[in-house]
């Protein structure tokens, strides 16, 4: 009985460990699927993020709201970019591959879709001057919508083909579908638009097809007037669509098989290109500083007799009789003294003729001398006659320089044209290419180390306040103020960001290093 019992239990022992171990096996075999599950589901997160180009990974982000709408940039924060003439569009992407253009789209779709956030390569802007071929609506199947889409084709390279969305709100549509007719010419400019080139299409073996979007979505209009519309970004994208927008059947119809030799449909025979936002949304204030004369010509009194202006100044020797001009009778006036060679006393002013004393009709002129007694003072720009003591010793003081200022028009902060952002750090590169036709802005801190005229000069400074470091340390900004602004006092500090950055108008590099950035104020406020 007992070895019945002993073999009993072996057997029921045996057949319950086996039983453990099956259990052990599944669950190794769970564990191990759960955490190729969790790998799967961290790589497909990451591939959803990392290709937003993707229809479905769009959508889907769409609906997480991990996604922006396209965005309407400002003039000064618009992603870096080369701009690109039809000539150089068709040399960049005439000769790639299938391969290449499929790779290129890819990620230029994708920056377009991040808003260009994570972008760290230069945009590629289409600029030039481009005919519109067609028009068609855009609908809720497009790429987006509202709006038109135009096919235009290059002036200048006929195998350029672009189709460019034109969104809009509802109420905008009618001036759209007036202003783009066929014929009609659209000016793409480098200062003023941003027509970035999100996706490459072959046509044939010849001809290049390029989808464009306005990054910054604004007015369009004649210079003659008649014509104009504004834009507006679309809400969302429809990528189940693709690009490009327009099909083969329906650029064909558009074209009427004409293209590259123009089109004999009507237009309204002008040139159509961007305007500029001050002019499109004119603001009440005075957008237009004045430059104040350093010395300004004082009229003379009545009754005296008109004196000649000379093209420069003669300067008259200290010890001679000077010459002034008649003087009537009963006309009591002052008679300023000609400004002579620098001296260490100023002229003055003599007496005016009282009404009831008897006065000369006229004062002696002395002959002038044969031979020039000295040489023109290089500050007198004006003639003895038209300058009063007052201002004559203002013309001795101010530099040649400081003559009547030019006049430039002032702006809301960030409300300036487009330009290129820049800081002293980039002065080497710009003091070696020049600013040339771009408008270049500079913002940074600075440190007033001369201030007067109308002028302060600005040294830039580093994390540590009052220590210039690195590039900057050779780098001195000139920056000249509107009239009735008074330039910050010396040994003050100055920081200027994007909102109310300096324009910059020249750099120049000195013999001995050093880089001076002449720049002026364009914003109003403080």
């Amino acid at each position: 009985m007992a070895g019945k019992r002993y073999y009993s239990y072996q057997a029921h022992s045996g057949h319950r460990s086996g039983g453990n171990s099956d259990s052990l096996f599944g669950w190794t075999v769970f564990i191990f699927l759960l955490i190729g599950f969790v790998f799967l589901c961290w790589m497909g997160s990451y591939y959803i993020f990392a290709h937003p180009e993707k229809a479905a990974n769009y959508r889907l982000l769409l609906r997480l709201h991990k996604v922006e709408p396209p965005q309407r940039f400002d003039v000064t924060a618009a992603p870096r970019g080369e701009f690109l003439k039809p000539g150089q569009l068709l040399e960049r992407f005439g000769s790639m591959t299938g391969s290449e253009i499929s790779r290129t789209n890819e990620k230029l779709l994708r920056n377009f879709i991040r808003n260009y956030h994570q972008n760290r390569e230069l945009v590629p802007y289409a600029v030039g001057t481009y005919r519109v071929i067609g028009t068609l609506p855009l609908t809720k199947k497009s790429f987006c919508n509202p709006g038109l889409i135009a096919l235009l084709q290059a002036v200048e390279q006929p195998e350029i083909l672009v189709e460019q969305p034109f969104t809009c709100e509802e109420s905008n549509l009618p001036a759209l579908k007036r202003s783009l007719t066929p014929a009609q010419e659209i000016k793409l400019e480098k200062p003023l638009d941003l027509s970035a080139v999100v996706h490459i299409d072959r046509i044939g073996e010849s001809r290049i097809l390029l989808t464009t979007m306005p990054l910054l979505y604004g007015s369009y209009g004649s210079a003659k007037g008649g014509t104009s519309f504004s834009l507006e970004p679309p809400l969302e994208l429809n990528l189940e669509s693709g690009l490009p927008v327009l099909s083969r059947d329906e650029i064909g119809a558009l074209s009427g098989g004409k293209l590259g030799k123009g089109t004999d449909k009507p237009g309204l025979g002008l040139r159509i290109s961007r305007i500029a936002e001050e002019m499109a949304t004119p603001t009440p204030e005075p957008k237009v500083a004045k430059a104040i004369a350093v010395s300004t010509p004082s009229t003379p009194a009545k009754g005296a007799l008109p004196a000649a202006e000379p093209t420069v100044a003669r300067a008259i020797p200290v010890n001679a009789q000077p010459v002034l001009p008649a003087i009537p009778v009963a006309t009591p006036v002052s008679v300023a003294i000609p400004v002579a060679t620098p001296v260490n006393t100023f002229p003055a002013t003599l007496p005016a003729q009282p009404v009831a004393t008897p006065a000369p009709s006229a004062i002696p002129v002395a002959t002038p001398a044969t031979k020039p007694v000295a040489a023109a003072p290089p500050a007198l720009t004006q003639p003895p006659s038209a300058l009063t003591p007052s201002n004559a010793v203002t013309a001795i003081m101010q530099p040649a320089a400081a003559s009547p200022s030019q006049v430039w028009p002032v702006y809301a902060p960030g409300q300036m044209p487009r330009g290129r952002l820049v800081e002293p750090s980039e002065s080497q590169e710009l003091a070696k290419r020049g600013i040339g036709g771009e408008r270049n802005y500079l913002k940074g801190r600075f440190s007033v180390t001369a201030s007067g005229n109308g002028r302060a000069v600005l040294r830039p400074q580093g994390a540590v306040a009052g220590v210039p470091v690195g590039p900057s340390s050779k780098v001195r900004v000139i920056v000249e103020f509107p009239a009735g602004v008074t330039p910050p006092t010396e040994g003050s500090m100055l920081s200027r960001d994007t909102l109310r950055p300096f324009e910059i108008t020249s750099v120049k590099r000195g013999d001995d290093g050093q880089i001076n950035i002449y720049a002026r104020e364009v914003t109003r406020g403080q």
